[in-house]
């Protein structure tokens, strides 16, 4: 399991914001911290970026912790389907290959075209 960062570092700050949030949030705060790396189903590691009301989580996927095509940030995530895990292996590659904005919307556009599409 990874922790990222000490919340009691970032004290007398961190529990004041804490004591301000919702019950229902603070609850998913005390069982999934912002300070843990997670993994998603689908393998990639992911860093809580914040917490709704609707009970879910938006999760970032970077490639500081992953290799994937472009960096993003991933929206109603529950929670309960996130597991806490280890860094990457020192030998694992990590990194994003595509960072510009117009490459990410190019390759977007490309993933959408269907079959019908590509015989023109």
């Amino acid at each position: 399991m990874a922790i990222l960062f000490d919340l009691a570092e970032r004290e007398p700050m961190w529990s004041e914001w804490l004591a301000e949030r919702p019950p229902r949030i603070r609850k998913m705060i005390e069982r999934y911290p912002p300070n843990r790396l997670y993994r998603m189903a689908d393998g990639h590691r992911v860093t809580i970026e914040s917490y709704h009301d609707d009970g879910t989580v938006s999760v970032d996927v970077s490639g500081e912790f992953n290799l994937v095509t472009f960096e993003r940030y991933v929206f109603g995530v529950n929670p309960a389907e996130l597991v806490e895990c280890d860094l990457p292996d020192a030998d694992e590659l990590v990194g994003a290959l595509l960072r510009d904005r117009t490459q990410i919307e190019a390759y977007l556009a490309s993933m959408r075209r269907t079959p019908k599409d590509t015989l023109h």
